[in-house]
């Protein structure tokens, strides 16, 4: 049944009722990040990360429809530099016959505050699919002289974080979206660095102001500029990017977070999604399109034909947000002279009619 519909003249996108599935277990009450889902031919491996007692991340497998019947598993960090450092594993890639690579967000807490953190974006190596990983160095990460604990927006005071990974159609370079919570507010938002595909270690090079720079601590030039900055109590920016490769659409879709009218609770104002024939054209993407009023942090669309997972999809995946999903959304080309805006707008009841009332709902 179509509960949700939204085109513009870039794509057009429905929205379905479906089986509710979940990514992860009932021990843990969402997920709290961008997880990675890989299908294969033997079934599917999810990674979701919990905030509790810190951010740690969990590897589950199931079938290849996202049932998941084996108890989820904690992954090994087995030579973490900080431990107690929260670290999230939102991205993976591995290159055909080779280790497993994955990225984190990690959390350090704010001196003299109990509700701030700054985040920054690690790399990590595996070699047993996901079990356990090594630390590979931080990628990025502000300046400490940068950070600011007078922010009012409950959550950061600096940093970045918030991220995907994704490669071109070419499989030569890799391009990670993240949040950049610069104190700059013109470097405030969605922001991309990318990487060679022959070598996830080298040196990044962010797109700042001037292009492409490997300059080590340049302001990030963002995709879309915030319309009221990180540190207020009520930000209005997009954040939390999840990007696949659409294989109907021949072309990539960014789905978005959003928040705006908050207070100190960074309420999600709702889900939008962007367009991109060409990952290289950073200023490519279309106008952000909303599919969701209100909803839950961190949506992403996971597909469930051959090859796919959290980075491609057919013209029709599933939609998730929080780790939930009682929902498949197909992404299809406009029609011409038509528009329409009616956005997926869940409730707490519908929430507990889907997923069962013991369920807390993360909106």
């Amino acid at each position: 049944m179509v509960v949700a519909e939204a085109g513009d003249a870039a794509l057009h996108v429905t929205i379905r009722t479906a089986s509710p599935v979940t990514l992860h277990d009932r021990a843990s009450w969402r997920t709290d990040g961008n997880s990675p889902v890989r299908l294969a031919h033997d079934g599917a491996t999810a990674f979701y990360s919990s905030y509790a007692p810190i951010g740690h991340t969990l590897r589950r497998r199931g079938s290849r429809d996202l049932r998941f019947e084996e108890p989820p598993v904690a992954v090994t960090l087995l030579d973490d530099p900080d431990p107690q450092v929260g670290k999230w594993i939102e991205a993976i890639w591995q290159d055909p016959g080779g280790a497993l690579h994955g990225w984190y967000h990690g959390e350090e807490p704010v001196p003299g505050s109990t509700k701030l953190f700054v985040p920054h974006i690690g790399r990590l190596l595996s070699r047993d699919d996901g079990l356990s990983w090594r630390c590979r160095g931080e990628l990025l990460r502000l300046p400490g002289d940068l950070v600011d604990p007078s922010w009012q927006n409950g959550f950061v005071a600096g940093g970045y974080g918030d991220l995907c990974v994704i490669p071109d159609r070419a499989g030569k370079t890799l391009y990670l979206f993240f949040t950049s919570f610069h104190p700059d507010e013109q470097a405030q938002g969605i922001a991309v660095l990318r990487l060679p595909a022959a070598d996830p270690l080298a040196v990044p090079e962010l797109w700042g102001r001037d292009g492409w720079s490997t300059s080590r601590h340049p302001a990030p030039r963002p995709l879309w500029p915030v319309v009221r900055g990180w540190r207020h109590a009520d930000p209005d920016s997009f954040w939390g990017p999840a990007v696949h490769y659409n294989r109907a659409l021949e072309a990539y879709v960014m789905l978005l977070n959003h928040t705006a009218g908050a207070d100190g609770d960074l309420v999600q104002e709702g889900i939008y999604v962007s367009l991109n024939r060409d990952l290289a054209d950073t200023q490519g993407w279309s106008r952000p399109l909303q599919v969701v009023r209100g909803g839950g942090w961190y949506p992403e669309v996971v597909g469930l034909e051959d090859g796919c997972g959290d980075t491609e999809a057919g013209a029709v995946g599933r939609f998730f947000m929080a780790g939930f999903s009682a929902w498949e959304i197909e992404f299809s080309r406009p029609v011409a002279g038509r528009t329409t805006g009616r956005p997926l707008a869940p409730t707490r009841q519908e929430f507990a009619h889907l997923f069962g009332s013991d369920r807390r709902c993360p909106w």
